[in-house]
């Protein structure tokens, strides 16, 4: 899925909480988590995730809520334990957050570590994607790598915060060159859905992100995926999930995606986090 057609309208659980929960904080934000995970029709889960702090408030008002998805790569070996190991690296980086430096920096600085230590690990035989978010307050850092996606709903718009890294959007790219523009030609190329950049490939020098937070709005709803979702799903089923709230809404992406009854369905990793302001004693979404 690219980043053109997503612009507007993988396993082991690796999470401290499994559960959606509604928290209520004084005078600060209301989050609540979700995520839904499935095999597909692969033979083993080479996904992994993390939720931190869902289910802490002093420490969600401390650091923050951290959420990363890791795609562990089937073509390759070990999908699984790179997948692991990126998220297990990146939950790391998230305790260790300094909040009077440069966040964005960190966060890319941590994930080029993490591809060097895969790297070493595997030699280059294994990798994975990750696509990760941190919210402290009204302000949401993201970071990918790879071709999973992070989607945000404000009001009845979803959009795509990331950039894919995959050889069908640097030919999209190139076909704004070409007169005339062809977009059928870059989505026939046999090397459109190579990925082009990945935690775990020697010599990681990328990584789209945020340079500056986001400002959630009350209402806001972020969507962190692998392609089992994002490559299956329409941007109008995507935006039916994020408009419940995100228990419902896992529950709803799975159903979705088997109900398309793909053969060759990939493993499918989603985490829904909704973001409300509120008072101590109000009701969440």
């Amino acid at each position: 899925m690219s980043v053109f057609d997503r612009l507007f309208g993988r396993a082991r659980r690796v999470t401290e909480d499994s559960a959606t929960v509604e928290l209520s904080v004084p005078r600060g934000p209301a989050l609540l988590a979700g995520n839904v995970q499935g095999v597909g029709a692969r033979e083993r889960q080479e996904d992994s995730f993390a939720i931190c702090n869902i289910s802490d408030p002093d420490a969600l008002a401390r650091q923050g809520l951290f959420a990363v998805v890791a795609d562990g790569m089937g073509g390759m070996d070990s999908g699984n334990e790179a997948s692991e190991a990126a998220v297990d690296s990146m939950v790391r980086l998230f305790r260790g957050l300094l909040e009077e430096g440069d966040v964005p920096q960190q966060l890319r600085e941590g994930v080029l570590a993490a591809s060097d230590g895969i790297f070493q690990r595997f030699q280059g035989r294994s990798g994975t994607t990750v696509v990760a978010v941190r919210i402290l307050g009204a302000e949401l850092h993201w970071l990918s790598v790879g071709d999973s996606a992070i989607f945000l709903k404000r009001g009845e718009c979803v959009f795509q915060l990331n950039r894919e890294h995959t050889c069908l959007n640097d030919l999209y790219l190139r076909e704004l060159e070409q007169e005339p523009i062809q977009k059928e030609r870059a989505e026939q190329d046999e090397d459109a859905r190579r990925l082009t950049a990945f935690v775990g490939m020697d010599r990681l020098d990328r990584a789209d992100q945020s340079l500056r937070p986001w400002h959630l709005q009350p209402g806001d709803v972020v969507l962190l995926c692998s392609d089992g979702i994002s490559g299956v799903l329409t941007v109008p089923e995507l935006k039916e999930a994020m408009s419940v709230p995100p228990d419902e809404g896992c529950r709803l992406l799975e159903t979705m995606v088997a109900e398309k009854a793909l053969p060759a369905q990939d493993n499918y990793t989603g985490v829904l986090i909704a973001y409300q302001f509120k008072q101590t004693g109000e009701r969440g979404l």
